[in-house]
């Protein structure tokens, strides 16, 4: 797939929460480092269109290279947006789109990029290519772009302190309360319940020395009082004023293992960790109901 031409263009489509548009941000410009290609990003037409979540463009609060795209960069993308709005009204299939210039990805499977032909000049890319394999090949330089800075507020400073005296582990829980269908965001249908994180959290708490348990969730569920987890368990969410999800992925990378049901977010956050602990032995659970089957890497565990 290599190439040496800077006039080539890959064009990507931004939209999500954090945690997509790291992923979607990392095969983009895997692939433009492939083909030495420009990256030009569409940073509005997702964030104008959400308005259920009121996400933002976040990326460039990271070290990220990129350029913004004009509309006549972007305008197969809205072009797009009418053709899904007008196919939804009379089927209800979604499918991968892939020809020419167009890398479209409609169902979270894997499309495998060394099949496309890259003899064009300009390739828009548009979903949210949640699987580690669409950046393999550039994942060190990538990941370092996506390593998030230190954070300027002291309440994330002096919680990341603790990892002096005490073994992190990082405990992430996403509900998607804010869905109508919450269960639309795992495969199958299938949440985890807090039986499942019990069962994990047991494991590692008689395995792990010094252990103590940061909670991340969006706010503070009555529900996590089932887990019975251990009175210095500090607690990372809005209603303890921890707004500010660069930080909060900060935060996570500091920890050195991680439990963690279907979330992008989290996903980034154990795995950007890694590069803290490369001399150091990590435990990752990672939840078998990601809509992607293969999101998860091969050497850590799943529940």
């Amino acid at each position: 797939m290599a190439g040496d031409s800077r006039s080539k263009k890959v064009i990507l489509e931004v939209k999500g929460g954090l945690g997509n548009q790291l992923f979607q941000y990392a095969a983009a410009r895997s692939l433009a480092l492939e083909l030495g290609a420009e990256l030009l990003i569409e940073r509005k037409l997702g964030f104008l269109l959400d308005r259920r979540y009121r996400r933002t463009f976040e990326l460039n609060k990271l070290s990220t290279i990129f350029s913004d795209s004009t509309l006549s960069d972007s305008y197969p993308f809205y072009f797009d947006r009418l053709l899904s709005f007008a196919t939804r009204r009379f089927s209800s299939t979604t499918m991968n789109w892939n020809s020419k210039s167009y890398i479209f990805e409609r169902s979270f499977s894997y499309i495998d990029l060394s099949k496309v032909d890259f003899s064009e000049e300009r390739y828009w890319l548009s979903g949210y290519f949640q699987d580690p394999r669409y950046f393999a090949f550039h994942e060190e330089k990538i990941l370092s772009e996506l390593n998030p800075p230190v954070p300027t507020e002291n309440s994330y400073l002096e919680i990341a302190k603790l990892a002096d005296d005490f073994t992190l582990i990082a405990v992430g829980i996403r509900m998607f309360e804010e869905s109508s269908s919450p269960g639309s965001h795992a495969r199958s249908g299938k949440n985890k319940v807090m039986e499942d994180y019990k069962f994990v959290l047991l494991e590692l708490l008689d395995s792990v020395a010094n252990p103590l348990i940061l909670v991340f969730t969006t706010k503070e569920f009555d529900f996590l009082s089932s887990l019975n987890l251990p009175l210095e368990t500090v607690f990372i969410n809005a209603d303890r004023d921890f707004h500010n999800a660069i930080d909060i992925l900060w935060l996570l990378t500091k920890c050195q293992h991680h439990v963690f049901n279907n979330s992008t977010f989290y996903w980034w956050g154990a795995t950007l960790s890694q590069n803290n602990y490369r001399d150091t032995e990590q435990q990752i659970y990672c939840s078998n109901n990601f809509l992607n089957p293969s999101i998860a890497y091969s050497h850590w565990k799943t529940f």
